[in-house]
C-alpha cells in the first residue's frame, strides 16, 4: 500500500469512528430536551401538551404541562361521565428501554376530585429524533373507567 492509501484509509477509519462516537452520543439523550404538540382526548377533544425532559443514561424525568380542552369518558352511572381535564404540570419519571433505545416507559401520577390517578406513559422517539408518540393511560379508580390519551410531538429544542 503506498503512501496516500495509507493516507485516505486512516481518514476514512477516522470519519468512521467520529460518526459512529457522535451517533452514539444522539442516541444516548433521545429524549433529552422539549417537546410540544396536542394531546388528543375522548370525543376528539384537544389541548397543547409540552414534555420538558432530561435523560441520564437510561433514566428519564421531567414535567408535563397540559393546557385547557381536552376531556375524558370516565364512564357511566357512579362516574361523572365526560368531564374536562384540568390544565397545570404533572412530573413525569421513566425509563429507557434497554430493548429499544427509542422507547420510553413512565409513570406519573395526580388527584383530582378526591382521586389519585395512575399514568402510564408509553412514548416512542423518531429515528431522528425530531417527533414522539406518546400514549398516555390514565388509570381511573373503581367503578369510573380508565382512558387512553394520544400525542404526537415534536421536538422545539
Amino acid at each position: 500500500m503506498n503512501g496516500l492509501n495509507q493516507f485516505l484509509l486512516a481518514v476514512l477509519i477516522c470519519l468512521t469512528v467520529t460518526c459512529f462516537s457522535q451517533a452514539d452520543a444522539a442516541g444516548a439523550a433521545l429524549y433529552q430536551g422539549t417537546f410540544t404538540g396536542k394531546v388528543i382526548g375522548d370525543r376528539d377533544t384537544s389541548a397543547p401538551l409540552t414534555l420538558e425532559l432530561t435523560q441520564n443514561g437510561d433514566a428519564v424525568t421531567g414535567a408535563a404541562t397540559i393546557g385547557g380542552g381536552v376531556g375524558i369518558d370516565t364512564g357511566g352511572f357512579i362516574c361523572p361521565g365526560f368531564v374536562a381535564v384540568p390544565s397545570g404540570m404533572i412530573g413525569v419519571n421513566g425509563t429507557v428501554s434497554s430493548n429499544d433505545p427509542r422507547h420510553l416507559e413512565a409513570k406519573s401520577s395526580l388527584s383530582a376530585s378526591g382521586l389519585t390517578i395512575t399514568a402510564n406513559v408509553l412514548a416512542d422517539v423518531s429515528s431522528d429524533g425530531s417527533t414522539m408518540n406518546v400514549q398516555l393511560d390514565l388509570n381511573i379508580p373503581w367503578p369510573c373507567q380508565s382512558t387512553t390519551l394520544k400525542a404526537t410531538l415534536t421536538r422545539s429544542n
